[in-house]
């Protein structure tokens, strides 16, 4: 009997476990990567625990012929982290400069 109820016990944890997991792999963060090369402005920078739509401004940047958005948020969520600070330099298109929780 106790045999029997230590195993029901330990299917439901692994269970759990698995269902955590796969909640988990979900809500994966998304990487949003710059698109424009340039120094980054204090202005308009997203910052975590910002909720965000898809398509929103996180980073602008400064540029040869002036302001532009070097990265827009992919998907609606909440910003968990900004990876540039205002005056760093990004350098090449495609690195990755915040995460986002999906919604």
């Amino acid at each position: 009997m106790r045999a029997t109820i230590a195993a029901c016990v330990g299917l439901v944890l692994v269970g759990a476990s698995l269902v955590g997991a796969a909640a988990a792999a979900q809500r994966q963060a998304v990487e949003v990567r710059a698109t424009l090369r340039g120094e980054v402005l204090p202005d308009g920078l997203a910052a975590p625990g910002d909720d965000v739509r898809e398509g929103d401004p996180l980073v602008y940047v400064r540029t040869q012929t002036g302001r532009g958005v070097a990265a827009r948020a992919p998907v609606d969520g909440r910003v968990i982290e900004v990876l540039v600070r205002p005056g760093a330099v990004i350098r090449e298109v495609g690195v990755v400069v915040a995460r986002l929780e999906p919604r």
